[in-house]
């Protein structure tokens, strides 16, 4: 039986529902044995500043996947003193899991800006590469630079992924998406406003007690 193992990155600034729903179905959809939960470190395209601290960031997600079975945290880009790069994370975790087939998820959002990403051309030859986008979504994937260069390897059904000596394959997965996002978590918190039922309430509670993107 092949094992599949979902690495699934971000700030998780802090983490939501919208990230666990997302990674829920993704696991359920692909037949995902785990999820790693990757917090980034240092990250090249977002100011430090609108970043809470790793450790704490570390914390929320550590807190919200806590009763997920099969949902794990995986440090080993927020434990790096430079920017970790995908491709060097992939290979690495490959190493950690060498009979394991790798599920690089990540929202439409982010091949836009792939093109930018350190070795990017590289990722398909690590792991499986899985876009998340909404049910009935038509975005633009296939004109972004990375679409166009994955889009030979695309596959229409989640059974399809299969990986080959040349490559693994490029899926776009709908996903229940929740009109959630870390950035409005944060506004709320500034404005005082509360941030039930958005994220689970031991992140709420950790944001209160370390009063976390307040003034």
């Amino acid at each position: 039986m092949t094992v599949r193992i979902g690495i699934f990155g971000g700030t998780f600034n802090p983490p939501h529902f919208g990230h666990l729903r997302s990674a829920l179905e993704a696991r359920e959809i692909l037949g995902l044995t785990r999820v790693l939960f990757l917090p980034a470190g240092r990250h090249p395209f977002k100011r430090e500043e609108v970043l809470a601290a790793t450790h704490h960031r570390l914390a929320m997600t550590r807190l919200a996947i806590a009763h997920e079975p099969g949902f794990d945290l995986c440090r080993l880009e927020a434990d790096q003193e430079q920017t970790a790069y995908t491709s060097e994370t992939l290979a690495a975790i490959g190493c950690r899991y060498p009979d394991a087939e790798l599920v690089f998820l990540f929202g439409a959002d982010l091949l836009a800006e792939m093109h930018l990403w350190k070795d990017w051309q590289r990722l398909i030859a690590l792991a499986h590469l899985v876009v998340l986008v909404r049910p009935g979504f038509q975005g633009a994937w296939a004109t972004t630079d990375a679409g166009r260069h994955f889009a030979s390897r695309r596959v229409e059904r989640p059974e399809e992924l299969q990986r080959q000596t040349d490559g693994h394959g490029f899926l776009v997965q709908p996903v229940t998406m929740l009109d959630i996002s870390a950035t409005d978590l944060r506004a709320r918190a500034l404005a005082g406003r509360s941030l039930r039922y958005l994220t689970p309430e031991a992140v709420v509670a950790y944001i209160d007690a370390h009063q976390l993107y307040r003034p």
